[in-house]
């Protein structure tokens, strides 16, 4: 059932044909009671789109004729987004009934249909031709004519009590890059229940005269010799940042490079006409270019569990006085890490919660002076560690120095020297920001291999340090790693040409169309590509921030074991 934002109105779908505008059941829906007098009383005009989606259901699923449906308006997410209606048995069901569907908010077509599932006393699943047959009538009826797209059923299989059948998208004989590929379900009495399309593809309207031709393209074994020839993959580390025992057990892993699912194809992606990489020009790989350094770590222990220890440790490593700033002290735990300890200085007003002034550290009260500033310092509660700090000013004057990124890096590189082991510690560094701000990245390597944290976003690193270009003073400082970590070696790891034949056993190459938005011309742009064929082989959802490594699927470098992260 889909949280929805109000129930506007509510009719008998069976009269759906005789009407846009309901007031209450028409013959058969019985008499009515007082409640169903009173919303029929506040009733208002159903959106004509939204009418001719439920129209169109109804003529594919027979025994929604009967039912009350409740227009409920916009829905949200999770996954999708339109506007939700629920099909009741009864006016008085109106409210609690657990069938229902999204239709997109524009066009009024079926994004997603979820009916409660009948239990059956001796199953009675179609079986895998049935199925298939059933669920593409299913969505050419859904889709109609005129959108030139043909599907085809690539997979049945079983989910729980649920027959589920994986329907992919195919232009001349070719698949398409769609984030999703079309779900159609049964229950134990064959009945559908179940219909997902996500973004609304299966829709969209394609021209084969828009697409480019097969033509002249290199042939499957050219392709994969091409991939191969590329090395898509990388040999890292994988960490469990979220994990705060005192040790975890990094991973060892070949991930794809430059992701899977932050574009509309994988980062091994292949032209297939020339065989060369698809990588855009706006990835990670192309904007931001690392260098390898080795840090001397002075091997300093940075830990604050009283006020005294917090002065001394901002007085120590950033050259801050705070003894003339009000000092707040919050404490609070979280179910996904430890329990945290926040120092946090400076003039928030009077009645401000000490919860509330971290998210408040750029609000300073009326009358406060330029310059005034806040700064917080985050440690783990039980240990007292050195996790995070930052600071914020009043009203920033403009330095009348110009921007000296190379002061920020040599400020940044002495700070990395105290915060890290003692000994020689070898470092992935990216340098991020803009004009205003220098941000230096760091992730460290470890017996020549890269490390990364599991759901690592691309701002951060294992040390993320932000200065203010224009003044040389720090605004924040952020330490995400576990205690202590277990690295398999090195020589344990499988051979590449041995990872990349199991991901290719595991998710051939095929061909695809790939197709690019230039959002501000609102134009496509069709590619003929050879990519891995997970999008056409399983269900995921292709949304979300840009991480440091995209572990949606990798290879264990120890077993072979292609993993996948659903």
């Amino acid at each position: 059932m889909f949280k929805v934002k109000r129930t506007v109105s509510w009719f008998l779908s069976g009269t759906l044909a005789a009407a846009t505008v309901f007031a209450a059941p028409l013959s058969g829906a019985g008499a009515m009671s007082p409640v169903t007098v009173a919303q029929a009383q506040s009733v208002v005009a159903v959106p004509m789109h939204v009418t001719k989606g439920v129209q169109k259901l109804v003529k594919l699923v027979p025994e929604l004729s009967s039912r009350y449906v409740v227009y409920g308006g916009d829905v949200d997410g999770p996954g999708v987004s339109g506007v939700a209606v629920t099909f009741a048995q009864s006016a008085a069901e109106a409210e609690s009934s657990m069938d229902d569907a999204i239709f997109d908010g524009q066009t009024g077509e079926l994004l997603r249909l979820n009916l409660t599932p009948k239990a059956a006393t001796k199953p009675a699943y179609p079986n895998e031709q049935q199925a298939k047959a059933r669920a593409l009538a299913f969505v050419a009826g859904l889709q109609g004519t005129g959108t030139g797209n043909t599907y085809q059923a690539r997979e049945v299989y079983k989910n729980k009590d649920l027959l589920t059948v994986r329907l992919v998208r195919v232009l001349n004989n070719v698949v398409l890059d769609d984030d999703y590929d079309c779900l159609v379900s049964f229950d134990t009495s064959g009945r559908i229940v179940w219909f997902s399309t996500f973004d609304g593809r299966l829709y969209e309207k394609v021209s084969p005269s828009s697409l480019p031709s097969t033509q002249r393209v290199i042939s499957a074994e050219q392709a994969v010799r091409k991939w191969q020839e590329s090395r898509p993959l990388e040999l890292v580390y994988l960490l469990p940042i979220h994990n705060h025992s005192d040790q975890v057990e990094a991973k060892l892993a070949y991930v794809l490079k430059n992701g899977i699912i932050t574009q509309q194809y994988t980062g091994s992606a292949l032209d297939a006409f020339s065989g060369n990489r698809l990588v855009t020009t706006n990835s990670r790989a192309t904007t931001s270019p690392s260098q390898t350094i080795n840090v001397n770590g002075t091997g300093e222990k940075w830990v604050a569990q009283t006020e005294t220890q917090a002065r001394d440790l901002l007085r120590m490593l950033f050259k801050l006085e705070t003894e003339k700033l009000p000092l707040s002290i919050y404490e609070a735990s979280y179910d996904d890490g430890p329990a945290l300890r926040y120092f946090i200085w400076g003039n928030f007003g009077e009645g401000v919660p000490d919860a509330d002034k971290i998210s408040r550290m750029a609000t300073f009260p009326e009358g406060s002076s330029n310059g005034e500033q806040h700064h917080l310092l985050v440690t783990d509660a039980r240990t007292g560690e050195f996790l995070e700090f930052s600071t914020k000013v009043n009203n920033p004057q403009w330095s009348n120095v110009k921007t000296d990124k190379k002061r920020d890096r040599v400020k940044a590189d002495k700070l990395l020297n105290r915060l890290t082991p003692s000994g020689s510690n070898q470092f992935q560094i990216t340098e991020d920001g803009d004009e205003r701000y220098t941000s230096i990245i760091a992730d460290p390597i470890v017996n020549g291999i890269p490390v990364y944290g599991i759901n690592q976003s691309a701002e951060d690193g294992m040390y993320t340090i932000r200065i203010d270009s224009w003044t040389g003073t720090w605004e924040q400082v952020r330490i995400n790693k576990p205690v202590s970590v277990k690295y398999p070696a090195g020589s344990q790891a499988l051979k590449e040409q041995v990872a990349m034949t199991r991901l290719l056993q595991t998710y051939p190459l095929e061909l695809t169309y790939i197709h690019q938005t230039d959002h501000k011309k609102n134009t496509i742009t069709w590619k003929l590509g050879y990519d891995l064929s997970f999008r056409q082989t399983r269900p995921h959802c292709f949304c979300g921030g840009e991480f440091k490594v995209d572990d949606t699927f990798y290879v264990d470098a120890i077993t072979g074991k292609v993993i996948v992260n659903e």
